[in-house]
């Protein structure tokens, strides 16, 4: 005799059908493409229908500080403070843009940041991501300032790197940049370890203005192309009416940036568009895409959004005072959101529009209460994703008295691919997928039901629970959980069409993928 909490795992495979059932399949063309490809529910892109089921935000922890000025040139070369009290001038903090990549060759994460003042870019390394150093790579060995073009200011600020997964190691182009030269345009260059660069164009920039907040270069793995995102106007070309906007743009001749630099078009520009419209008291958009990065994770493109809230400082060039400089302003602020998309053009915004960040700024008196800007790319090691980024005590243009020791660069942590979820409550959800040709003899799926249940079935034509291929987990917290079938492996079902439906009841399911003779260490019996 069964005890009643074994009992329930086949009650309720009798019962799920009439509760939730399923639909006929669809015909051959309109299955989903999901062979081997991991599925992150952050949308509805492989989901045909769900019931009682919302979408959440997952939700990083704060690991603290990382890195603080720390050597001579990350403070304000020109400027003196009374006391000793690191301080920078007008309005250019250090650490304002950080770009971090991971170097699978060496095994070290790379760094390059804002340092002392505006136009100086300074690099670092480290092992782990928390306790980083600052090689002096200089050409004279005096410090840790990039040097481009016979300057180790002006010419390589507002930068961010990656790594080009296209490129042998070694290669002089391994490495690329997008940055500002120095006037307001974006430009790109190539370098075979990160320190040391070379122009694309003769230095030239590629784009035209507005290029002065953060400028990124990437590989697009979807579209096999390189895309160029900076910042574009909608406004006044500076000052308290500006309205600022993201432009992503994509090589369009053969992805030869030697011999063609400049051959970028325009896909999209992107701005907050708040449905209602709010303006600042000086009339312009409340909400601004103050810059966008684009990182590109298991088929999904997430922009990680810098969306500043306008206010009186905005654009005023530090010349207007701050009330209560140790508050949490919701004026004058950046936050730290992010959007999904699947072709890199069309971004959801809806967690904008819900005001609900990322990762959120912190609270009175803490480094980042004014300004909490994301790192362009967000880097996975082992089981979690390291989400760098700059935080700032400061709000957006504040003047510098108003200062307590500039920015600090900051990392939160996130459990793998725990980004976006579907979440049923105390009432019973469901989640079921498009139909598709299962491939794979083993599903994984990411569930959070540590206070709750999920029941895993794979249904036929039908939309009939397929026997032998339902299972229930109770209490499960698992990045990895792989139902363990009574019928067996999944390879029995090779070529077929079926759906997954998944039931759920205080639960957030995150993810699921199938693959081919993986280890059973992490599978679960009923």
């Amino acid at each position: 005799m069964k005890a009643p909490a074994e009992a329930k795992p086949l009650l309720l495979v009798i019962i799920a059908p009439l509760l939730f059932p399923g639909a006929a399949m669809a015909a051959e063309g309109d299955l989903a493409p999901i062979g081997l490809q991991k599925q992150l529910l952050v949308d509805d892109h492989v989901i045909a229908e769900k019931r009682n089921a919302i979408r959440v935000l997952g939700k990083p922890r704060k690991a603290g500080i990382v890195m603080a000025p720390s050597v001579p040139t990350d403070f304000d070369p020109v400027r003196k403070f009374p006391e000793g009290l690191p301080k920078t001038g007008g309005y250019d903090e250090f650490g304002r843009r950080t770009s971090v990549v991971w170097n699978d060759q060496d095994r070290k994460f790379q760094m390059i940041y804002r340092a002392a003042g505006e136009s100086y870019t300074g690099y670092a390394e480290s092992e782990d991501g928390i306790r980083w150093t600052k090689p002096l790579v200089s050409p004279d060995g005096g410090n840790n300032l990039i040097t481009h073009r016979g300057a180790n200011h002006g010419t390589f600020y507002e930068a961010s790197f990656m790594i080009d997964p296209t490129v042998p190691w070694g290669h002089p182009e391994k490495y690329k940049a997008a940055f500002n030269p120095g006037n307001t345009q974006c430009a790109i260059g190539h370098s075979a370890d990160g320190v040391h660069w070379r122009s694309y164009n003769d230095g030239k920039s590629v784009t035209g203005r507005a290029a002065d907040t953060f400028n990124q270069i990437l590989w697009d793995p979807i579209a096999k192309r390189y895309m160029l995102v900076t910042r574009t106007d909608l406004g006044a070309n500076g000052g308290r009416q500006e309205s600022r906007a993201t432009r992503v743009m994509a090589h369009e001749k053969g992805n030869d940036l030697l011999a063609s630099p400049d051959a970028w078009k325009t896909l999209a520009t992107v701005n907050v568009d708040h449905p209602e419209n709010r303006k600042s008291p000086l009339g312009v958009p409340l909400l601004q895409m103050e810059s966008m990065n684009v990182w590109v994770y298991e088929n999904v493109y997430f922009g990680l959004m810098h969306v500043l809230t306008a206010g009186e400082l905005t654009g005023a060039g530090g010349k207007v005072s701050v009330k209560d400089p140790d508050k949490r302003a919701e004026a004058d602020v950046i936050d730290y959101y992010i959007g999904t998309s699947r072709d890199g053009v069309n971004y959801d915004k809806s967690w904008v529009y819900a005001g609900t960040p990322f990762v959120e700024r912190g609270p009175d008196g803490s480094f980042d209460k004014g300004l909490l800007q994301p790192t362009p790319e967000i880097i996975t090691r082992g089981d979690e994703h390291f989400i760098f980024y700059t935080g700032q005590y400061n709000q957006h243009h504040s003047p510098a008295a108003a200062k307590r020791l500039t920015g600090r660069i900051g990392l939160a942590k996130l459990p793998l691919d725990r980004f976006i979820g579907q979440r049923a409550g105390d009432t019973i959800g469901a989640v079921t997928t498009k139909a598709f040709k299962l491939e794979g003899d083993r599903l994984e799926v990411n569930i959070d039901a540590k206070n709750g249940w999920l029941q895993v079935e794979v249904l036929n034509e039908s939309g009939n629970v397929i026997p032998g291929y339902a299972a229930r987990h109770n209490g499960a917290d698992e990045l990895r959980l792989a139902p363990a079938w009574k019928a067996g492996s999944l390879s029995k079902l090779q070529g077929t069409t079926v759906k997954l439906r998944f039931i759920l009841q205080n639960a957030t399911l995150y993810a699921f993928g199938f693959s081919w003779k993986a280890p059973l260490s992490h599978a679960i019996q009923q």
